[in-house]
Parts: C-alpha cells; structure tokens; sequence
C-alpha cells in the first residue's frame, strides 16, 4: 500500500451516530490520499460495514484505557508523518486535509490548526468558535486557542515530546498543544474547518476541574522555563497563572462563552455575572485579556 499523505486518528468510547458521522465528514476529504485509524477504546460498535467498503479505514480496538492513550495508539498505527486528529463527535469540513497538508509543507511548522464553528446534536450551526494564532509564549499567556479537532502535528513531533499524557483526566490535549508549540512553529488558518458538537456529554461541559489542570500544565512550563533560564517564557507563563479560573468560576465563565456563541447576549452576563461573584479578581483579568486581544484582531483585519 502507498503511504498516505496524512494520517487521521478518532479515539471512541461511546460510538454511535456521532462517529459515523465524523468518519463520514473524512471520507468527504477533496484530498483522498488518507487512511484513519478509529480506536475503539472499550467501545463496542461494529464498523464492519465501512471497512469493507473503504479500505483507507482501520478500526483498531482495545479495553477501555482513557483517551489520551487511545489516540497514542493511533499516533503509533500511523503511516503518514502528518497526523490529524478528530473526536467522535466533531466533524471536519471537506478543504480541510488539503490546505493543511500544503501548509505543512513548511517544514518549520510542527503544528496546524484551523477555525471552527459550534454545531448542535443534530448537526446545525449555533455560532462561531474562537481559536486565535499564537506561538509558545502566546499560549503561556493565554492569547492562543487551539481546538484539538482542528489540529495536524508531526507525528515525529508527537513522539519526540512523549505524546499525549494519559496522567490527565482533562487538559491532555492543551498538554500536548503547549510542549508541541516549545518546540516548533505553530502555523493558524483563520477560515473555518472543523466543527465542534455541543451535546449533553461533552467533556468540559460545567466541569470544575478544567482550570485546576491548566494550571497543572502551566506550572510544568514554568518549571521548565526556569531551570532554562528563559525569563520571557517566565514572565508570559506567570500571566497565564494569574488568569485562569478554577471551581465554580471555571464553570460560569465557560457557561458565558457558549452562551456567547449561540449570540445568547442574557446567557453571557449571567455567567460573567456568577463568574465575578466567586472570583471577581481572576475574572476580571480574564475579561480584560479577552477584549485586549479583540481589539488587537479588529486593528489587525483593518
């Protein structure tokens, strides 16, 4: 078999119509030159039916490990140097292997990421998503965003820095987003395509615990950054500390950003609202942060 120019790998706990569909949206790829790996992580879905008709297509199935692991073995399966990544949820637009693969041809570029869009259970569209360019000492502030769903990394890369951490129940993929960025070019195409799904079960929804585990990560960068002796990464990363949320806080402000991207302008102030009730300092740093960089992208699309 030829090598394929990119590598796509699905981890799945649940299955279901969902990944049939992600499985679908790479299957409609204007580059055909793929193959994907689904790990099936203690999912028991039979996927027969799409191998058979597309040998690109490999199910790989094992107990169920965590995610982190499920897409290391993935990583581990691929042939292709470039390797996109997808959850069994999220869907991918049909430009999106090609522009990527060519941007990638810089060989500077360990990382691609592109735009998103938020779509509902049934697959319709409530709003825009909000990743932003940035390099290392950008992500340490918290100026960058990076959806998984949207990303193409150097499996090289990948392996070079230890892959994904299975130690973290969540955050593992800005982890790896974060060790992949210290070590080479991140490269953002600002137009839309992936789509994230918003349901009932996703994993950061209302989850408390989302910022104690960015700042676990943060505090392993700055770690790092001291004993290199690299005070701007230094300073960028302590700024990056002093705004993350934690506990409730956490969870309000993330209830404000979806309600945000379904233009549901009330939604927004109530989570702002119960956000600066629980922590009125790091909120309010968060909220300056965020229109700073707003204007910074308004000044620079003029």
């Amino acid at each position: 078999m030829s090598i394929p120019d990119v590598s796509v790998v699905i981890p799945s706990f649940r299955g279901g119509r969902f990944l049939r569909e992600s499985i679908a949206s790479v299957q409609s790829q204007t580059l055909e030159n793929w193959e994907l790996m689904v790990v099936l992580d203690g999912c028991e879905d039979d996927l027969s039916d799409i191998e058979r008709h597309d040998e690109r297509v490999r199910v790989i199935r094992q107990r169920q490990r965590g995610v982190s692991i499920a897409r290391n073995v993935g990583i581990g399966h691929a042939r292709s140097e470039l390797v996109a990544f997808l959850d069994d949820d999220d869907r991918m637009l049909p430009d999106r292997l090609l522009a990527q693969y060519e941007a990638m041809r810089d060989e500077a570029v360990g990382l691609c990421h592109t735009q998103f869009r938020y779509i509902d259970e049934n697959g319709d569209l409530i709003g825009p998503g909000f990743s932003r360019e940035a390099q290392y000492s950008g992500f340490l502030r918290g100026d960058g965003k990076i959806f998984l769903s949207s990303a193409m990394i150097r499996k090289s890369l990948i392996q070079e820095v230890g892959g994904f951490n299975s130690l973290l129940s969540l955050g593992e993929d800005l982890d790896l987003v974060f060790r992949i960025a210290r070590e080479s070019t991140v490269s953002f195409l600002p137009v839309v395509m992936a789509e994230y799904r918003r349901h009932g079960s996703n994993v950061w929804l209302d989850s408390q615990l989302g910022g104690r585990e960015i700042k676990l990560v943060l505090t392993q960068h700055m770690w790092a950054a001291e004993a290199r002796g690299q005070s701007e990464n230094l300073k960028a990363v302590r700024v990056g500390l002093a705004s993350v949320l934690t506990g409730r806080a956490s969870s309000a402000m993330f209830r404000a950003s979806e309600a945000r991207s379904r233009h549901d302008r009330l939604g927004q102030l109530r989570g702002l609202a119960e956000s600066l009730f629980f922590s009125p300092i790091v909120t309010m740093r968060v909220v300056r942060g965020a229109v700073r960089r707003e204007r910074a992208q308004r000044a620079s699309v003029r």
